[in-house]
């Protein structure tokens, strides 16, 4: 595997718009292209918690773009959007250098990240939501996306809900023009969301959130499939990506491989 560290995407020095490149050595045809964004609930996290899940993708046969980002309460969500949205548009320049297929783009992310890649994709094809947040939307097409233990609910009335909202939408977000737009049920995220793969499994915090989030897309009728891994076996929040070595998220990795490459 090659990898490539520490690019400036936003080419402004600052450590929050660093991406890494993993590509597979061995791999002589087009590759699919793999954004993947880390998790940590939009205040903590770095790109470097899915190393080893980024290398794995790659000797499967991606070219994995891992992007950091700015964190909240410094960074609103908005802002947060628009860079990633810069980042991924920035990064074209590096898809023929590494023989990336431009045809074939994924998004995959973890927790907070989850929920930045629903509405990074969905903001490809909604000008509204784009509009809404501020984000120039980039003229690519994602094929789908695999989300794991995503973080999709900022509201509820939980431990999450309590005390999130403020920190990431700011202090006046009830009154903000994008406040109906962060239920990730509205309309149009929903109607605009690539086929997803869902992961979740017994022991997750947020096991609720991806099931409940699952239904509401197929609701919708949007393609969507969830890998929900019974009591019969506990494992933590992220197991997949912060646990990519181990035989169950060995097992949900695969098939989440398989769904994105029927796309």
């Amino acid at each position: 595997m090659e990898l490539i560290r520490d690019i400036d995407y936003m080419g402004d020095g600052m450590a929050c718009h660093f991406m890494d490149i993993y590509r597979g050595k061995k791999h002589d045809k087009k590759l699919p292209i793999m954004f993947n964004l880390h998790g940590g609930g939009f205040l903590l996290g770095k790109k470097e918690e899915s190393h080893l899940f980024c290398a794995e993708m790659s000797q499967k046969g991606f070219l994995v773009f891992s992007l950091e980002y700015p964190l909240a309460p410094e960074s609103l969500f908005p802002q947060i959007l628009r860079d990633l949205m810069k980042g991924i548009k920035n990064s074209r320049v590096y898809f023929q250098k590494y023989n990336g297929d431009e045809e074939r783009i994924y998004l995959t992310g973890t927790s907070a990240g989850a929920s930045l890649c629903v509405y990074l994709a969905a903001m490809m094809q909604s000008p509204e939501l784009a509009d809404v947040f501020g984000v120039v939307p980039a003229d690519l097409g994602i094929r789908a996306m695999g989300l794991a233990s995503g973080m999709y609910y900022t509201t509820k009335m939980d431990s999450i809900g309590i005390f999130l909202p403020s920190c990431i939408y700011g202090k006046g977000w009830k009154k903000s023009s994008f406040y109906p737009y962060i239920n990730p049920e509205n309309k149009a995220i929903l109607e605009h969301l690539p086929p997803s793969f869902l992961i979740t499994v017994y022991g997750d915090s947020l096991r609720n959130y991806s099931r409940q989030y699952a239904r509401a897309i197929q609701k919708s009728g949007g393609i969507c499939h969830l890998e929900d891994l019974g009591p019969h076996k506990k494992l933590p929040h992220a197991f997949s990506t912060a646990l990519p070595e181990i035989p169950e998220s060995q097992y949900v990795n695969e098939k989440m491989v398989k769904f994105l490459m029927s796309y």
